[in-house]
Formats: structure tokens, C-alpha cells, sequence
């Protein structure tokens, strides 16, 4: 390693930064107290430390607990432009890993959430196991907001206004419903139910949400718009073919992010991309081993800002990035901007 240093750096250079590093990270001293003994500016000390990293006089060593899948999550954050990334390690039953990532995006809104936030709520799987695991420290004057419509064939667990109902009894706060269909059975009906007060504004105020939660889908037979009856398997074959991957809130788009209409999406009763990419901070939760090409088209469309995923699909979805690159000027959005922690 000297030798290696002594290439780069003069010796009294490699000196300097040496006794600096010394006084900094293991004797604990302040840079205004190092400026003053070496008689230098604080600025140039923080400098020399900069440079000490960069150069390999200091080397730091983070000892991670081993569950931890810290270059995946940085991997994220930097090929997508995320806010934050969290993956769960991998592990062999479906319902542990859907468990474990609900619980890591449940530790984060307790760490983010404050008093005053809306949060827009979306149905799904992984979003319904959130409210087990949130229980934060003290009371949070929160408001959850439903994003989209309910289903008949949706069990309570992962249907939206029952998970604003789970999480504002975990903290304390309240809940918003929408009592209207996700789908109804016509643009007539859909325009008569925005034209009541009480939906209009349950979705005014989601789209006006400061965060969202929200799952993604997928295309699958299996997918929950097609078990809760919002979508036929001949409807989702269908949206297969137009090169659907996976929706968020009922909302399709293509492995380049690229909006794909569904067969009712002018009946469809929820928030839509544009309403989502106005939201401060966007939380994905996602596992289950179909999800890669959805989770990927999603990222695309610049609709996320943060995912909570397991370690099995941040690797897929790693891969098909580097493998199936956006097709240039196609893509719905790109990586979305850095956004603002709420």
C-alpha cells in the first residue's frame, strides 16, 4: 500500500495527510482544532481529508450486519437516480420475503413520516402487509388517503381503504376512504361518481399527497387486477401483447416506462403517472419473483423515488437494465429527479 502511495504522493504530501487522518478519525479531533495545530484553514483541512480518502491513506471499513445489501441498494439509487433504495436479503418462502420487505418499508415511513403528511395509499400484496409492522414511537397526526377505487374480489388486507384504516389506527392518525369501484362500467358512471363531492375530493387530496405508497403489478394471470376481478385473463393477455410489463394504481406501462391503455382505462377511478410524479416522495413496495420487467418499466417511467424490494428482484432488475437499455427518446420520463425527504 505505501508503495503503491509513495507513486502518487511526495513523502512529506504522505506525511501530512497521515497526521491528519490520525487526528481526525482516531484521536477524535475537530478540524478547527487540526487547522489551529497545523495552522492551516479549515477549509484546506477538509480538504487534505477529502484527499487522504481519495488517495488510500484512509480506508474505511463499514462492518455491515450481514442482512444488509448495501452496494445493491447504492447500485439502485445511482442507475435509477433514486432517493433511497432498501433491499431485503433473499430468502426461500414468498410470504417471509413479501413479510420483510413490508417491514423495511414500514422502519422507513416511521423514520419519514412527521406530523402534517398526506399519504396516498395503493392496493396490492406487499403494501397490506405494511401496516403489521408500522408502529412508530409517539403519535403522528398523519392522514392516509386512498389512490384508487376498491374491488369486491380484493380481500381486506390489500384493499386500500382497509390498509389507510390499518395504518392511521398503527399511529394514531386518520384515514381517508374512497367509496367508489376502481373500475365502474362506464365513462358515464365514471364522470357521474368525479362529479360527487365526496370522491372528487378523496382523489383531489391523494394526488395532492406529500408521499404514496404503492405497489407495483404485474402482467401475469395470477396479478392482483386479474384476482380481484378488475381485469379478465383475456384483458391481461391482451395488454401482454401491446407490451404491458406492470401497472401502479391500474396504470400500465411498457419495459421502456411508455404508457399501455387498458381495455377500461377510461373507467378506471384512481390516480394516474402524472398525478404520482407530482408527489414529493413515492414509496414502492415490491417482492414476489415476477415483478423484474414491472418493477423496471415503472422505474423507467419516473414514477418512483423510493423502493423497498427484495435482494432477488433488485438483482433481476440490475441485470435487465444493463441487458435491455430504454430505447432513446422512447422512454416515459427517465429516472425521476431527486426528491425532497418528507
Amino acid at each position: 500500500m505505501r508503495e503503491e502511495l509513495r507513486e502518487e504522493l511526495r513523502e512529506d504530501e504522505y506525511e501530512l495527510l497521515a497526521r491528519l487522518a490520525q487526528r481526525y478519525y482516531v484521536d477524535e479531533r475537530t478540524q478547527e482544532e487540526i487547522a489551529h495545530e497545523f495552522a492551516l484553514s479549515r477549509p484546506k483541512v477538509q480538504r487534505l481529508l477529502d484527499r487522504a480518502r481519495r488517495s488510500g491513506v484512509v480506508a474505511i471499513h463499514i462492518q455491515a450486519p450481514p442482512w444488509l445489501r448495501l452496494e445493491l441498494e447504492s447500485q439502485l439509487r445511482e442507475t435509477f437516480g433514486l432517493s433511497d433504495a432498501i433491499v431485503c436479503s433473499a430468502r426461500a418462502d414468498p410470504l417471509a420475503e413479501r413479510e420483510a420487505v413490508a417491514q423495511r418499508a414500514a422502519r422507513y415511513l416511521e423514520r419519514r413520516l412527521h406530523d402534517g403528511c398526506v399519504v396516498a395509499v395503493s392496493h396490492g400484496r406487499a403494501v397490506g402487509e405494511v401496516p403489521r409492522f408500522f408502529r412508530p414511537g409517539s403519535r403522528l397526526d398523519v392522514t392516509f388517503v386512498s389512490a384508487m377505487g376498491g374491488s369486491p374480489g380484493v380481500a381486506a388486507p390489500t384493499n386500500p381503504n382497509e390498509i389507510c384504516r390499518a395504518l392511521a389506527a398503527g399511529c394514531g392518525g386518520e384515514a381517508v376512504s374512497l367509496y367508489a369501484p376502481a373500475y365502474v362500467e362506464s365513462v358515464e358512471i365514471r364522470d357521474q361518481l368525479l362529479a360527487q363531492e365526496a370522491i372528487a375530493q378523496t382523489l383531489d387530496r391523494a394526488a395532492q399527497a406529500t408521499v404514496a405508497l404503492v405497489g407495483i403489478g404485474g402482467t401475469d394471470d395470477g396479478c392482483t387486477m386479474v384476482r380481484s376481478g378488475c381485469l379478465t385473463t383475456d384483458e391481461i393477455a391482451w395488454l401482454r401483447s401491446q407490451g404491458a410489463v406492470g401497472d401502479v394504481l391500474g396504470n400500465y406501462v411498457d419495459i421502456d416506462g411508455r404508457p399501455v391503455a387498458s381495455p377500461h382505462q377510461d373507467r378506471l377511478l384512481a390516480l394516474t403517472v402524472d398525478h404520482l410524479r407530482s408527489v414529493e416522495t413515492v414509496v414502492a413496495v415490491v417482492s414476489e419473483p415476477e415483478k423484474p420487467r414491472a418493477i423496471l418499466g415503472m422505474l423507467r417511467a419516473g414514477v418512483i423515488g423510493v423502493l423497498v424490494v427484495d435482494e432477488g428482484n433488485a438483482r433481476a432488475v440490475l441485470d435487465l437494465a444493463a441487458h435491455e437499455p430504454a430505447m432513446a427518446g422512447r422512454a416515459g420520463g427517465g429516472p425521476r429527479p431527486s426528491q425532497r425527504e418528507v
